[in-house]
Formats: structure tokens, sequence, C-alpha cells
């Protein structure tokens, strides 16, 4: 890893910094009407989806579509239990976390600051979902009203992307100058083949081949990750490269296994990564498969494209295609996952891991939009000059 921020020089009558963790995650609605609001949060994020339009007109276009979205959205996310589950399953990381030895015996956490499961001198962690309005802002605001003066960021993003670790993480730093804060971040930037990561991924999918059963020659490991469009990855994106070293790693474990890469979640008629889950399925029971395990990656807790996507929706597709389909439960706070996060925190209260967070950020649209607006600018009072002078 990247060494962190150099250390702040303290005299000795300073006090010491106060170091927090920052546990960074995509949210879900928690009740059926915070659905058109969380709809709305992730399409105004630029780094999202990406418009060459002002922010202004992008809210507006946000507003509009999420309200239209709402009603199927709700409709799936009654299947599932009527909300997400993805808040809760964090609190549960974020506890595993602050029981784990890693994040004990520096310096008292602050009063207030999610001591459930902290021991005297622990480091507190603190909880930030990017899509809940509302959240992380007021989680800054504790962060920095309990006195935090150093801050690791743990995106619980396993493959590094501009749309999830980059987004979360401009996010935060916004919050922080918004709340007067200044200090050093740093930032784990991503663990697509950490061995504890591998680990618990392999227990998972080992424990659901022992309860389904399927014989190897007849079956696929799909590896089914959320998908993004084509252009973010010629423009530099890293994601797709990280879901390669993850699944190389699993092969590794599983070698009478077959592994295969798909994308799903995929949105608007641009070209996304290939191949596309639905095609894939219907590609496998043309091939004479019997069996798809689907492993989600990119999805440390189970949500609605686990659940509903993958478990309602492609579970269909695959059973139309011939196939008898399994699901592998997500991640989460299998210790295995603990571990890795554990050892960024070890290793960044040691000095020695960490990156800086501007290496981090989305890359500006600013001037792509700016330059869009005038360039259109230009060709309609070049227009109009031409209509005026013929009707003169």
């Amino acid at each position: 890893m990247n060494r962190s921020n150099p250390a702040i020089v303290i005299s000795p009558r300073a006090p010491a910094p106060r170091k927090a963790v920052a546990l960074l995650n995509f949210g879900g609605p928690r009740t059926p009407e915070e659905i058109p609001g969380f709809l709305y949060e992730i399409l105004r994020d630029p780094n999202t989806i990406q418009l060459p339009v002002p922010q202004c007109v992008q809210n507006r276009l946000a507003r509009f579509i999420a309200r239209r979205r709402a009603v199927e959205v709700t409709r799936q996310y009654a299947e599932i239990g009527g909300a997400s589950p993805i808040v809760a399953a964090t609190e549960k990381i974020g506890n595993a976390l602050r029981a784990a030895p890693a994040l004990r015996g520096e310096s008292p956490a602050p009063p207030g600051a999610n001591a459930a499961g902290t021991g005297e001198g622990a480091v507190p962690v603190y909880l930030l979902h990017r899509y809940v309005a509302g959240q992380a802002r007021e989680a800054v605001r504790r962060m920095v009203a309990e006195g935090v003066t150093e801050v690791l960021a743990l995106p619980l993003y396993p493959h590094f992307s501009y749309t999830t670790t980059g987004s979360s993480l401009e996010q935060m730093l916004g919050l922080l100058e918004e709340a007067g804060w200044r200090g050093p971040v740093s930032v784990l930037r991503s663990y697509p083949d950490a061995p504890g990561y591998l680990d618990a991924l392999a227990q998972r999918l080992r424990e659901t081949l022992t309860n389904a059963a399927p014989p190897p020659g007849e079956t696929v490991v799909l590896c089914s990750a959320h998908g993004l469009p084509k252009s973010y990855v010629a423009q530099g994106d890293p994601y797709r490269l990280e879901l390669y070293r993850t699944v190389e790693g699993l092969r590794r474990r599983f070698p009478e296994w077959r592994f295969e890469l798909s994308f799903q979640s995929r949105v608007g008629p641009a070209e996304w990564l290939k191949p596309y889950t639905v095609e894939h399925l219907q590609a496998l029971g043309a091939r004479g498969v019997r069996h798809v395990v689907f492993l989600p990656l990119s999805f440390v807790n189970d949500h609605i494209e686990t659940l509903y996507e993958i478990g309602v929706t492609y579970f269909a597709v695959a059973r139309a295609a011939g196939l008898i389909p399994h699901r592998v439960p997500a991640v989460e706070d299998h210790p295995g996952h603990i571990a890795v996060l554990a050892d960024a925190v070890r290793e960044w209260r040691a000095g020695r891991a960490g990156v800086p967070v501007a290496e981090l950020l989305p890359p500006s649209q600013h001037a792509a939009r700016v330059g869009n607006w005038l360039w259109r600018a230009w060709w309609l009072a070049l227009a109009a000059s031409v209509f005026n002078a013929w009707c003169r």
C-alpha cells in the first residue's frame, strides 16, 4: 500500500491527535417513504450519472425521474421486506470493526461517538452513507463536534471506482470543509485480492456449493458485478481490472469450478461493460450449462441488487434459459472481511498505510459541462444569425 499523509508534528505541549475511522457505504432507503429521495440522490450525483448539462438541470431531471421510478422501485423493495437492509447491515460491520483489537488502546473515544462495542481508548467508527439524504452530513457534524483531527476512510467498496469510492470521498471532504474541519484524511483505496476478503468470499461460496451440491462439470459460478458505462473505463476508471483480480483469486482457490464474470444493473441506452448478466445467462443455457451460482462481486452487503435483481429477476431469466440458479450471500461482517478493515486501521495507526485522499477524487466534470454548453450556445448564436440574415 501507499504511505499515508505525513504524520503531524506535535509539540510536547500540544494535545495528541484524535483519530477516527469513517466507514463509507452506498446506503439505502430505511422506509418506503425514503425511496424517492434515495433515487434522487443517486440520479443527481454527477459521478454516477454523467450528463453534459449544468448541475441544476441534472437535479431537475433527477427529481422528475425519481418520482416516476419510485412506484416500481417501491414494489421491488416490498418483495424484499419493504426497505433496504444495507444501513442495518453496515452497522453490523461497524460494530464488528469497533470490537477488533486494532481499534483499541490509543486515546479515549469522544463522548457519544458510536461508542457501542468499543472499549476505553478505542478509535471511534463513524458511518457515512452516500445516498441517504442528510445522514453523511450528520455523521460529519458529530465527527467535528467530537474533536476528531485525523480520519482514515474505509470505503466498503472492495473494487475502486470513481463512481463509488471516489464519489463517497468527494462527498465526505465537501462536508468536512463545510463543517470547518481541517486535517489529514487517508484512505484504504481498495482490497480486491486481500486474503481476508477472498477468504470471506470463498467461505460464503463453499457453504452455498455444499448446500446446493451442483456438479462442477455442469455448473458456472457467475461473478455478477455492478456495471459501469464503458466510457468511464476508457477515461481511466480501474474498476474492471480490479474485478479481474478477485475472480483470479477465486479461481486459484476453486480450481475444479468454472468462474465467469458478467455485469448487471445497466441503466440508460449507453454501452456498459459486457457481458451483460441477462445475455450471459441466456448464453450459458445455450451452452448446456445446468447450474448457475451467482456470486455477487463489488457488493459487501445484500440489498436490492442482490436480493431482488439477482434473487428475483435473474433467477427467472436463468430458469427460462434452462438453468437451476443459486445465490451466494454477501460477505458483510464475515471475520475475514472485518480483518481486512482492521488491518488497514492497524497499519494507519502505525503510520504505514493509507492513500492521500486527493489521489482518489473523481476527475472534475466542470470543464466538460461548461465546454459543452458554450459550444452549443455558439451554434445557437450562429443559427440565429443565419436565420435573421435570411429573414431580412
